[in-house]
């Protein structure tokens, strides 16, 4: 089946069967949503680092807001790289 169409499945329990509609998409929403998390995140702590940086512009503070600052980078990477491998059906 497509991705816009639900798959059926059937799964028998005892003897009884059930027949269920499995919605494609629903891992990859949820996986979405954490990696968009991550990355809210992990700017959020860049922006602060960022700001505690200009209010005391020491090398360990300018340090500490580059480290956070990559990692908010990685988590965006991360996010990019999702959604185009979603996007691309893989």
């Amino acid at each position: 089946m497509g991705r816009d169409h639900p798959e059926r499945a059937v799964l028998t329990v005892r003897g009884q069967k059930y027949e269920f509609t499995v919605h494609p998409g629903i891992h990859e929403h949820a996986i979405l949503e954490e990696l968009s998390f991550v990355r809210r995140e992990a700017q959020a702590e860049a922006d602060a680092a960022y700001l505690a940086w200009l209010d005391e512009p020491r090398r360990e503070a300018y340090a500490v807001y580059r480290a956070a600052q990559d990692r908010a980078d990685a988590a965006q990477d991360d996010l990019a790289e999702c959604v185009a491998r979603l996007s691309a059906g893989t």
